[in-house]
């Protein structure tokens, strides 16, 4: 029962983490602008290069780890340490390498500097312990405080597109002080060691393999915001930031499954339990199309009112971008099950590297030739076939080590009910209701009952009452 429970946290969590960027988001773009909503897409796209050399691999690598040695104490207390040295030794070294790069590139030197708190952050967040012990209630906790006071804080302090700077300091340094809360936890979960016996050189290897298919990863997320700023415009930055932040944001619910997952699946795995890690594949993978597929259909249908009345007039047209960009939601979801999950719990990470490089290298020759003619709606399209080539590349590895045929047999039935869904919501839409927010529930009500309706003339196992009730009391 434990992976229900957690969850149940994890869906807290992600329901705050949804709800309040609905909130905060159409109120930066009118507040900002599409100019400054583009500056601060920029540089977060070029800070991020930094705190994923701070992170290196570390995050999934820490997980990873403590799954497999959560029973003892005093082992998982010497690898804590070990990889937070690490950290700490990579944090130094990106900050040093930061230094050098703002005083060479100068332009939005003052918005990069702030972002530069995201380095800090990174050096101090140790998230990945208490997912490795599936303990999600402190993380989740500490995550939906901090969430609601930076909340409160932009909409009590950030009124112009002057206050860019401000607005940067307040979700960079809310992660600050979230992960370094994480800390006051410590002392009852770890145990003193020998500082004499730390061998911090035996993970440099294995941290390396699983830092390269994230530094991959992070060039397929932020090519296209950099291509923009450079071979369009500001503002379309600004327009393809804002669409791929509601993609993100519903990708959070997608998602979660996996979170509470993989550490049941990397146990079993380090167990041998050859059976187990099949099961966990298969519950997680209709999991995430089950929740995918009719997010992804569904923001393709609202798409147009849901723009006019999020983002406001200065963003008109955004509706393409957003509805380009939602096709990615499902191949993002298989992407996260097979290669986020399986690939990584196996210590099978090179299927993870080649897929994210092949789609980068997809996605950078097309960018090129779509970004300078169509700006933000020819990044999304290139993001989109990024993510399908993605999601192939590693079904090709994947399908090595595991059969794929039980794991992809109930994948039409969750397509046939999202092609249905989005039919009856285009039926709907010719009625040409002239309010979008009326317009927007009965689209999302008539969609929806189609597709539970479907879904429970189909049958998927997923939705099988008993083969749950088995799965949780035999498993969990």
């Amino acid at each position: 029962m434990k992976i229900l429970k957690n969850y149940f946290y994890t869906m807290s969590y992600q329901v705050i983490a949804i709800i309040l960027p609905f909130i905060t988001v159409p109120y930066i773009s009118r507040v900002l602008g599409a100019e400054a909503v583009g500056i601060n897409s920029y540089t977060t796209a070029i800070i991020t290069y930094f705190v994923m050399i701070a992170n290196v691999g570390l995050t999934l690598y820490g997980n990873r780890t403590i799954s497999y040695l959560r029973e003892s104490m005093e082992e998982r207390s010497q690898k804590f340490w070990e990889i937070v040295f690490i950290k700490w030794i990579m944090a130094a070294v990106s900050l040093i390498l930061f230094t050098i790069f703002i005083l060479i590139y100068k332009k939005y030197s003052e918005f990069l500097f702030w972002q530069s708190l995201q380095i800090l952050g990174a050096a101090v967040d140790i998230s990945w312990f208490f997912t490795g012990l599936e303990d999600f209630k402190k993380t989740v906790t500490r995550n939906i405080i901090i969430k609601i006071v930076s909340a409160m804080l932009i909409f009590t302090c950030v009124k112009s597109p002057s206050d860019l700077a401000l607005y940067i300091i307040i979700v960079a340094g809310s992660n600050l002080v979230g992960n370094i809360t994480m800390w006051t936890y410590m002392r009852k979960l770890l145990v003193p060691i020998d500082w004499k016996e730390l061998a911090i050189y035996v993970h440099f290897l294995p941290v390396f393999l699983l830092f390269i298919p994230q530094l991959a990863n992070q060039l397929f997320m932020t090519i296209n915001k950099l291509l923009l700023g450079n071979l369009s415009s500001i503002s379309q930055t600004g327009y393809f930031d804002n669409a791929d932040k509601i993609v993100r944001l519903l990708l959070t619910a997608i998602t979660s499954v996996g979170t509470v997952i993989f550490p049941r699946l990397a146990n079993s795995f380090k167990k041998g339990d050859s059976k187990s890690v099949e099961h966990f594949l298969k519950l997680s993978f209709d999991a995430v199309n089950l929740i995918s597929i009719p997010i992804a259909f569904g923001l393709i249908a609202i798409s147009k009112p849901f723009s006019a009345i999020y983002f406001g007039k200065e963003f008109s047209g955004i509706e393409v971008v957003v509805s380009i960009l939602a096709i990615e939601l499902i191949f993002m979801g298989w992407s996260t099950v097979l290669g986020n999950q399986f690939l990584v719990a196996i210590d099978k990470v090179k299927g993870l590297t080649v897929s994210v490089t092949v789609a980068t290298i997809v996605l950078l020759i097309s960018s090129l030739l779509l970004v300078p003619v169509y700006g933000a709606a020819g990044a999304a399209f290139t993001s989109a076939f990024g993510e399908f080539t993605i999601a192939i590349v590693q079904i090709l590895y994947v399908r090595r080590y595991i059969k794929l045929k039980p794991v992809f047999s109930g994948l039409y039935k969750f397509f046939v009910a999202g092609v249905l869904m989005l039919i009856s919501c285009y039926v709907v839409s010719l009625f040409n209701i002239s309010n979008n927010f009326l317009s927007i529930v009965v689209q999302v009500a008539i969609g929806g009952i189609t597709y539970l309706m479907t879904l429970l003339i189909l049958k998927p196992d997923i939705l099988n009452i008993e083969k749950l009730k088995e799965t949780f009391l035999s498993k969990c």
